[in-house]
């Protein structure tokens, strides 16, 4: 094939369809499948380590067990927290601390319940059925006549990065999809589940902005907004009473530690997806990585804003909208929060088949596709921080498509619109 003619084939990637598109997604679903399948039996059955599986969830699960046991504040103690932990492991293994906020200790408190192995079964795929339930349902409102088939959502490997760190990806991911899907047609609940994402703000930046911006031109959306807020200010105030004052006071204590582990790289930028990881790792000073982050958070958060007061978009369309600037925002974001990029990259390929797609977007959203399945292995071997990119141009994708297929121009009244 002459250059001309594959950068053709490239450009338009006609033969990236939906019958391809579906014939690759179960080829990747089978090899993640028996890969999860191997490491089980590798791991748990033929030669067992020192550690359950599980990776992050033995953190989750450590603080239930405080918890149940009547000293929910000890979560936030790393000695009391990593002796909790070391009744789980057979042999040294490294801490994993547990810097999440109250409220999300409310979602771990049962999980000691159960033994460790079902706890973690139960965790890894009721986690992922809920998302997955709620995105295909909101694929399906976004093109009734062509929704994303269920094989390519299962198929997506932050889904499986997810799974395999034991991780609340699939947790976040259900809270948005279930507040956007709700958006247009029951606003207060759907602020009620978004503010379920107090579990973990650094994934819900994008929300007030957004949210905020809706609202200045659809008085409506302000029901979201505020509901929003109450929501997240009443689970508050539900972890307060379970866990007191004490609670509180640890977590902002231990909070100290959370914020050295970001600064010092005690966690490996290699292993983070964000701007600032990507600079850090490749040598800039904290602060011009701090500097250049924040330029970046506020670019994207003015624009989004604007965004969805100028056009008015739907509430699906604010779900991509929302998600696509929140990944860039945050300074701290690992490849399984990649999970949350399900929604807007559905969206944009739905959007596409619906109204045909522009020249390199196929192929751009396939790398993104891909993305988490490669995101650690870049930064670690090539030393390539790709995700900041890519989730730049994933972010352009969605305004310009708001801007020309999901359009209601807030300068314009909306009867004449319609």
């Amino acid at each position: 094939m002459s250059p001309v003619r594959l950068t053709d084939a490239l450009r338009r990637a006609d033969w990236l369809n939906g019958e391809r598109g579906r014939v690759y997604s179960l080829m990747g679903l089978v090899a993640f499948l028996l890969m999860a399948l191997l490491f089980w039996l590798r791991f748990a059955v033929f030669a067992p380590g020192p550690d359950p599986l599980g990776g992050d969830f033995t953190s989750f699960y450590a603080a239930s067990k405080l918890a149940l046991s009547g000293h929910p504040a000890d979560a936030w103690n790393p000695a009391a927290h990593a002796h909790a932990e070391d009744s789980l492991f057979r042999g040294p293994h490294d801490y994993l601390a547990f810097f999440y906020p109250p409220p999300y200790l409310l979602l771990c408190w049962p999980l000691a319940l159960l033994p460790y192995g079902w706890a973690a079964l139960a965790w890894m795929t009721g986690t992922a059925a809920l998302a997955t339930a709620l995105l295909r349902a909101f694929f399906r409102r976004v093109r009734p006549e062509g929704p994303m088939p269920l094989v390519v959502m299962l198929a997506f490997p932050a889904l499986w990065i997810n799974i395999g760190c034991g991780q609340n990806g699939a947790v976040t991911l259900a809270i948005l999809t279930g507040g956007f899907l709700m958006m247009d047609r029951r606003p207060i609940v759907a602020g009620l589940i978004l503010g379920l994402m107090i579990i973990k703000p650094q994934l819900a930046i994008g929300l007030p902005f957004v949210l905020g911006g809706a609202a200045l031109a659809e008085p409506k959306r302000w029901k979201v907004f505020f509901a929003t807020g109450i929501s997240a200010l009443a689970l508050c105030g539900i972890a307060w009473l379970a866990l007191g004052t004490a609670g509180y006071a640890a977590f902002f204590t231990n909070s100290a530690y959370a914020r050295e582990v970001l600064n010092q790289g005690l966690v490996d930028p290699a292993l983070m997806q964000s701007l600032y990881a990507g600079l850090r790792m490749l040598g800039a000073s904290m602060t011009a990585a701090y500097a250049a982050q924040g330029a970046l958070s506020l670019t994207v958060l003015a624009m989004a804003s604007y965004t969805a007061f100028r056009y008015r978009p739907t509430g699906l369309a604010l779900g991509a909208l929302t998600i696509s600037a929140t990944v860039l925002t945050t300074p701290f974001l690992l490849d399984y929060d990649l999970l949350v990029t399900a929604l807007p990259l559905g969206w944009l390929v739905l959007t596409g088949a619906k109204h045909g797609f522009r020249n390199w977007e196929k192929l751009l959203l396939l790398m993104v596709f891909l993305l988490p399945l490669a995101a650690r292995k870049l930064a670690l071997v090539a030393h390539l921080p790709m995700a900041p990119l890519l989730l730049l141009i994933v972010f352009a994708f969605v305004i310009r498509r708001i801007r020309t297929a999901e359009t209601v121009p807030v300068a314009m009244p909306a009867a004449c619109a319609a």
